[in-house]
């Protein structure tokens, strides 16, 4: 356990970290050479600073390699595997999806239809015809209500009304779960969360989608944004990026779901609560505040000095199973990069990533990139979150379909401490 003086720091020093692991300092520079602890460069100073979090799961898998206390509390905090899954595979270069790179994938500009079949049946369809089902409009669009001036916040949990929703309409529990219709359920999900978004747009309305229109069209003309070929294959992108990434906490919570025998709209909305915190979703709203309040490159350096000074970084650095620099966020940024128009701003935050990285080694999120491309897109406030749902629906399905193949409830046990 951490000692009181570290409990609430992002960032440690050596001596702070090898006090943690009781460990040498030979040891510790071991540690961060296997790419188990990162560390970052101190402002002004030839020291380096150490990721608490990192330091505390080194701990953690030490004392469960040891025999000291349940393999599953280092497990179950980005620790060692505990379900296995055949759908998406976390590498160096980022989320595989049934043995495809989602970065690849965004690159060649794949549709969102294309990558959610792949990860529903393993089979790649290129170019996919666009899904054709209906969406009770009427019904959804009565979900307004609950809005309110909220916005973004709320729309995450209108989502899960909507899905329950939707799914109370398909018949009992028994029904549903027995029907194998679960494909075009979800494609019926994913229609009507698109036009949900409308509610973010300038028009505040739900938008549904015209008969084969592809999501991603869906997308920009609920949120109102241009149709370009710029805009198009910028939401293509964060669709595909933020398809699937693993045994995220709302994937864990649909999957755990589907084990105790619960439908998929029970399931998808257990995933949405669960991906509703301000440590998922809502992290973009978090990294979108920090870019409102700081608009030039001297603000960006200021706020993150004196977050340092404190010992944390601005939101949107550091993903833990990418040490050394998130691929998704590289591609993201490449496109908000070479967008036809700049602004002072956005050159702002190029530098403000480029001088993290290079002169602290901080890398940046998928999240801090996606906000990015967002200016540079103009898209709504709070846009990126719901999107990000959105998306995260289609390999949500997926890890649905695999664990209801297991006869395994997901129960994992407790350790009562005093």
């Amino acid at each position: 356990m951490a000692s009181p003086t570290t409990a609430n720091k992002e960032y440690l020093t050596a001596a702070e970290a090898m006090a943690v692991l009781k460990v040498r300092q030979q040891t510790l520079y071991a540690y961060v050479s296997r790419g188990l602890i990162r560390s970052v460069k101190q402002p002004d100073s030839k020291g380096k600073l150490y990721l608490a979090e990192d330091v505390n799961r080194t701990r953690s898998r030490s004392q469960a390699r040891a025999g000291h206390g349940a393999v599953a509390a280092s497990a179950m905090n980005w620790g060692e595997p505990i379900i296995p899954t055949s759908i998406t595979e976390i590498t160096a270069e980022g989320p595989s999806y049934r043995g495809r790179l989602a970065t690849q994938l965004a690159q060649a500009e794949a549709s969102f239809e294309s990558v959610a079949e792949l990860l529903w049946t393993g089979i790649w369809h290129q170019p996919c015809e666009p899904w054709r089902v209906p969406v009770p409009e009427s019904d959804i669009a009565a979900l307004k209500a609950f809005i309110g001036n909220d916005g973004g916040h709320a729309l995450l949990d209108v989502f899960a009304v909507a899905v329950l929703h939707l799914g109370l309409r398909r018949g009992s529990i028994e029904d549903r779960v027995r029907s194998g219709h679960i494909l075009n359920a979800a494609r019926q999900v994913l229609r009507t969360l698109v036009g949900a978004l409308g509610w973010l747009g300038p028009g505040r309305t739900y938008h549904p989608l015209d008969a084969g229109e592809r999501i991603s069209s869906g997308v920009l003309r609920a949120l109102a944004v241009p149709h370009t070929d710029e805009n198009q294959a910028a939401i293509e992108a964060m669709l595909v990026l933020f398809a699937d990434h693993e045994l995220s906490p709302g994937t864990l919570a649909a999957r755990v779901a589907a084990s105790s025998g619960a439908p998929l709209h029970g399931c998808l909305a257990a995933a949405i609560c669960a991906t509703a915190g301000v440590q998922v979703a809502r992290l973009y709203d978090r990294v979108e505040s920090f870019l409102d309040a700081n608009r030039t490159l001297e603000a960006l350096r200021r706020s993150a000095g004196q977050a340092q000074r404190q010992g944390s970084a601005p939101p949107g650095f550091g993903h833990p199973l990418y040490p050394h620099g998130d691929p998704r966020a590289g591609w993201l940024l490449k496109l908000a990069q070479q967008r036809r128009r700049q602004s002072r701003r956005l050159e702002a935050i190029y530098t403000f990533l480029h001088d993290m990285e290079h002169d602290l080694g901080l890398h940046p999120r998928h999240e801090l990139t996606a906000a990015t491309l967002a200016i540079a897109m103009e898209l709504p406030p709070r846009t990126l979150g719901p999107v990000f749902a959105l998306s995260r629906c289609a390999g949500w399905v997926a890890h649905v379909q695999e664990q209801r193949l297991s006869p395994a409830m997901l129960r994992p046990r407790a350790r009562f401490v005093t």
